[in-house]
């Protein structure tokens, strides 16, 4: 009984650790171009801060991060304090953000810009992703799968605007994911844009885990608590600060 207890404790803790994703990325000086070290870099969870301090060449890893969106900040007392909004972490993958450059530290300034995820995934053509920093761009349209089939190529609309087609697949190799809540035949329920946090779409190359999906898969996820206060307190800070 107690080898079988050590067992499942250990199968638990693995379990576990491949729930993580991390972010890396490097610090330059703007002017110079040269590598930034001994820079402060850390994310805010909601109950404790996990970050890092940037090495001889500028780069850093922030790690063990649950899924989900982080504002990325970068503080050294010779630069302006540096945030980067709505950095997307997922499970078992590492987040290389684009490199971050430092200005001027002029009196109460900071640098603020949104993270930007490719659309296209470099391992995975057959896949595209869009961060609530993309959507926001594209508040006007009210209809998620409208939006889907004017981006995704290969990918149309029915004519009542609620089932999406993937290349001539049948619905029921089509499956939709919403907050990892499975609705299968190709079904697109309508979401405003505002209250999606990440949009993933696969034509192809579905990883296992989605079973014997051929077809396409969709995955929504929508904004929680945690996205509107990290809004209500970047917006709070933006009030209080000079933006560069």
């Amino acid at each position: 009984m107690i080898a079988i207890l050590i067992f499942s404790l250990v199968i638990g803790k693995v379990g576990v650790s491949q729930n993580f994703g991390s972010i890396k990325g490097k610090v330059i000086d703007a002017k110079t171009g040269l590598a930034v070290e001994f820079a402060n870099v850390w994310v805010e969870t909601g109950s404790a801060p996990i970050g890092s301090t940037t090495d001889s060449e500028g780069r850093f890893t922030i790690k063990p991060l649950s899924p989900g969106s982080y504002d990325l900040h970068v503080k050294d007392i010779r630069y302006a304090e540096y945030l980067q909004a709505g950095v997307h972490v997922k499970n078992n993958e590492i987040t290389i953000v684009p490199r971050i450059e430092l200005g001027d530290n002029t009196l109460n300034t900071f640098k603020f810009v949104d993270y930007v995820e490719p659309l296209i995934s470099p391992d995975n053509p057959s896949k595209m992703t869009m961060s609530w920093v993309d959507l926001e761009k594209r508040a006007d349209v009210r209809n998620t799968g409208t939006m889907i089939a004017r981006l995704v190529p290969g990918v149309k609309e029915n004519a009542e605007g609620d089932r999406l087609h993937f290349r001539g697949a049948r619905p029921q190799n089509i499956a939709t994911f919403i907050d990892g809540v499975k609705i299968a035949g190709g079904e697109i329920p309508r979401l405003p844009s505002n209250a999606i946090k990440n949009l993933t779409v696969y034509t192809g190359g579905i990883p296992a885990s989605f079973g014997d999906i051929t077809g396409g898969v969709i995955i929504i996820e929508t904004k929680g608590y945690m996205d509107f206060y990290r809004e209500s307190k970047r917006q709070k800070q933006l009030s209080e600060n000079t933006v560069d």
